[in-house]
């Protein structure tokens, strides 16, 4: 009788020489691969033949997150950083900026984020991540049908008939953001329903101690999971709980904001990522998201460097509700007050926490109006998608708010 051949390890255990050695070499191929497209070749140099080194990779300039929208406006969609023509990939979606992210493939971070939570054949996955314009909610889709699982396509439905779903398939897994996952519970309680949930992966917003505590106090053991639209899931949470490891499918980078220089293990400056791939090349993608390198590995075995977590922003935006808000939006906003209006009236985003909820709020210093605060707040949703208050205040209130369009008050990052 023939003994069939050992099945080898999944590759997040590999030894991490052998994935430095596959991953230098992985990066010479997408480099050289993205300077068949006029945009890279004129930014990156030849890299040769064979692997590149981290030297090399460390002297090539960052595209920022934030020069998209201006690249893609002036040649839509992609900004002439691929070849492919839109209709080539399989999916197209559009964030906020807006940006134009292709996809189709199932994203590798996002299968082993989902395998090192233990998600598995015949497990019911609750899926509220969106599945309209943005990556998100297909990307988990994908991941958990490839691991035999069935998901709830809830998106960001409402939530009666999300808790009626719950009661009829009783989802062992919830994927989503950590403030809807309470929304949830909170709702089910109310109503008298069990809540199914044993395992929760969450991302896309902030999950602080409070509420990773409240979870599992109800039994749900809970997995971060941090990504971009960009690059799918960059790192993700095992059952260790001891940060974040980094997906097989990247190369990352923390640099010094600005400069761009790699820095050593343990300071905090900027994540870079290098996606392995050729059909979306994106060298050296300055997410402006701040993080660290976690010394050793993770307990689980796990054998990738680890994120220390989001640390967060080395840039102007700021992340919502699991969406990114730039000071920019602001003045898309107000660009649509009634030209009638003698000037334009001061205006802020403010960012508050209660109850284990982010709250935006609009403040504007004008005459307070129905029907201006209905423009305004659509407006809002329109270029933002989310939600709103509106606060009229007197102009006193919003001095200096031209020098600081956002105003966040939540508690920061640890």
């Amino acid at each position: 009788m023939t003994r069939s051949a050992p099945i080898p390890p999944p590759l997040e255990f590999r030894l991490p020489e052998d994935r430095r050695r596959a991953g230098l070499a992985a990066l010479g191929d997408t480099i050289r691969a993205a300077r068949q497209v006029p945009f890279w070749a004129a930014r990156l140099p030849d890299p040769g033949a064979g692997p590149v080194t981290e030297s090399m990779l460390a002297a090539m300039p960052i595209l920022r997150k934030g020069d998209l929208p201006a690249m893609q406006a002036a040649l839509p969609p992609f900004g002439g950083i691929t070849s492919r023509a839109a209709g080539a990939f399989g999916r197209l979606f559009l964030s906020p900026g807006p940006n134009c992210e292709p996809g189709g493939a199932v994203d590798g971070g996002a299968v082993q984020a989902m395998r090192a939570a233990g998600v598995r054949a015949g497990d019911v996955v609750l899926n509220c991540f969106g599945y309209h314009l943005t990556p998100a909610g297909l990307m988990f889709d994908d991941a958990a049908r490839s691991l035999g699982a069935a998901v709830i396509p809830a998106g960001g439905g409402s939530t009666g008939p999300i808790l009626q779903a719950m009661a009829a398939y009783a989802p062992r897994v919830y994927v989503g953001t950590p403030d809807y996952l309470n929304i949830l519970i909170e709702a089910a309680e109310a109503a008298g329903q069990p809540q199914p949930f044993q395992l929760a992966l969450l991302s896309a917003a902030a999950l602080p101690a409070s509420l990773r505590a409240g979870f599992a106090a109800r039994g749900i053991a809970v997995f971060e999971q941090y990504g971009t639209a960009e690059l799918g899931i960059i790192a993700y949470e095992t059952d260790s709980h001891d940060g974040m490891v980094l997906a097989e499918s990247l190369w990352v980078e923390i640099v010094a904001p600005g400069s761009g220089e790699p820095l050593p293990e343990g300071e905090v400056g900027e994540l870079v990522a290098t996606p392995l791939r050729q059909d979306y090349p994106l060298i050296r993608f300055g997410t402006g998201d701040l993080s660290g390198f976690a010394p050793g590995q993770a307990a689980s075995g796990h054998s990738n460097r680890r994120l220390r977590g989001w640390l967060g922003r080395a840039d102007d935006a700021v992340k919502v509700k699991g969406m990114f808000l730039r000071p920019a939006m602001l003045a898309e906003v107000l660009a649509a007050l009634p030209p009638d209006l003698p000037t334009r009236p001061p205006a802020r985003f403010v960012i508050d926490r209660t109850a284990e909820r982010d709250r935006l709020t609009l403040e504007i210093a004008a005459a307070p109006s129905d029907q201006l605060g209905a423009l305004l707040l659509a407006r809002v949703r329109d270029v933002t998608r989310l939600g709103c208050e509106l606060r009229w205040v007197t102009p006193e209130t919003l001095a200096g708010a031209e020098a600081q369009p956002i105003l966040d008050r939540r508690p920061k990052p640890a």
